[in-house]
């Protein structure tokens, strides 16, 4: 699966239709779904090789394969049919799931980096911490962040703060322990004074 294939419309001939046409309209919504389901069933192909890459200790490139892959939900759950009410809630709701959990299990064995080139450093998790945000704003809009059906943004940055209180805790060269919001709080009155 790449990226551009999600989110792109498909450019067969059966799909262009005059909007008023209400059989071609259910084919096009057939098509759709259809499209959004094999999506869908991509994304969550690519979730199991996330556990795969855990297992294995590629802990970064876990990391970075959940990013693209919660990017690409965040960006394009529309047309993934996953802001919508339609459509088998328990399927969405195993989806969320799955996604979630792949964040939480990734999180639990960061520390079982098989090399030091693939281990989770602090910039990661700032950076990881920025993107969660991001999608949470992004999904929220959709009622989709911290509930059965949607990211779980609250779990997540828990998980996160926990690796990096564990992360200052084995590095004593590192900063004290602050939270993130702490860190980005002061960061933030420094530019204020600048």
């Amino acid at each position: 699966m790449d990226n551009d294939s999600l989110g792109s419309p498909n450019s067969n001939a059966s799909t262009i239709s005059c909007p008023n046409s209400p059989t071609q309209r259910s084919h096009i919504t057939e098509v759709d779904e259809q499209a959004a389901s094999d999506e869908l069933a991509a994304i969550q192909e690519e979730l199991q090789n996330v556990l795969e890459y855990v297992d294995q200790g590629m802990i970064l490139k876990s990391f970075d394969t959940l990013c693209r892959l919660t990017d690409i939900i965040a960006t394009n759950c529309e047309k993934l049919g996953l802001a919508s009410d339609g459509g088998a809630i328990d399927q969405k709701a195993g989806f969320w799931t799955g996604l979630n959990n792949c964040w939480l299990f990734a999180f639990w064995h960061c520390g079982n980096a098989r090399s030091e080139d693939q281990r989770l450093q602090r910039h990661h998790l700032y950076h990881l911490h920025d993107s969660v945000k991001a999608w949470a704003d992004a999904l929220e809009k959709y009622g989709l962040v911290n509930y059965e059906l949607g990211l779980s943004e609250q779990d997540i940055l828990e998980a996160i703060e926990f690796c990096l209180i564990n992360a200052a805790a084995i590095s004593p060269s590192s900063k004290t322990t602050k939270s993130i919001e702490d860190e980005e709080n002061e960061n933030s009155e420094d530019e204020d004074i600048i």
